[in-house]
């Protein structure tokens, strides 16, 4: 059996041109619960749910995934509410089209009888982002919901230390990719 060390790939020019392989990854996982005010129909930013990265090439793509763990309460926003990622300030998801709520991905939905002690959790949430910039990045997660609210992140509402009253992780990563 062999084994191939090297310190660089390079082109066949000699050029460090490669494209495709990942050049840093950078992740924040908040492992704490919190409760936060969210205004409906506005794309509110999840608390400490952000991640900053700074590309090495302006040609660069940052590939993100997030992921969203907590309990909407019984608001209807379990019901009509959609995740997406910030740039900085710039939305990133689906293209706004007329009075849709548009993002990249909704929460599982909570069994009525359930609204206060069984989490609900957003898919595994991607997005394929061209920054265009070599200055520093803050990538973030956001909820849209129909309705003025509390957002309950990694608990539920009633959040009582008890079998069934669950606790979860929410996340976001960001992946440099050479392009």
């Amino acid at each position: 059996m062999s084994t191939l060390k090297v310190d660089n790939i390079l082109d066949t020019s000699g050029n460090d041109t490669v494209t495709g392989k990942i050049l840093q990854v950078q992740t924040t996982m908040v492992l704490s619960p919190s409760s936060q005010s969210v205004t409906g129909n506005v794309l509110t930013e999840v608390t400490g749910v952000s991640v900053s990265i700074t590309p090495s090439s302006t040609s660069s793509k940052i590939l993100l995934f997030g992921s969203w763990n907590g309990e909407m309460g019984t608001s209807g926003n379990e019901y009509n509410h959609i995740f997406a990622f910030k740039r900085d300030s710039t939305y990133l998801g689906s293209p706004v089209a007329g009075n849709r709520t548009v993002g990249i991905g909704a929460a599982g939905i909570t069994l009525s009888g359930n609204v206060s002690s069984t989490v609900e959790t957003s898919p595994a949430l991607q997005y394929l982002d061209t920054p265009s910039t070599t200055s520093q990045i803050t990538y973030k997660l956001a909820f849209k919901g129909v309705s003025t609210a509390t957002l309950y992140n990694n608990r539920t509402v009633a959040d009582s230390d008890a079998i069934g009253y669950e606790r979860g992780i929410s996340m976001i990563t960001a992946m440099e990719i050479a392009a």
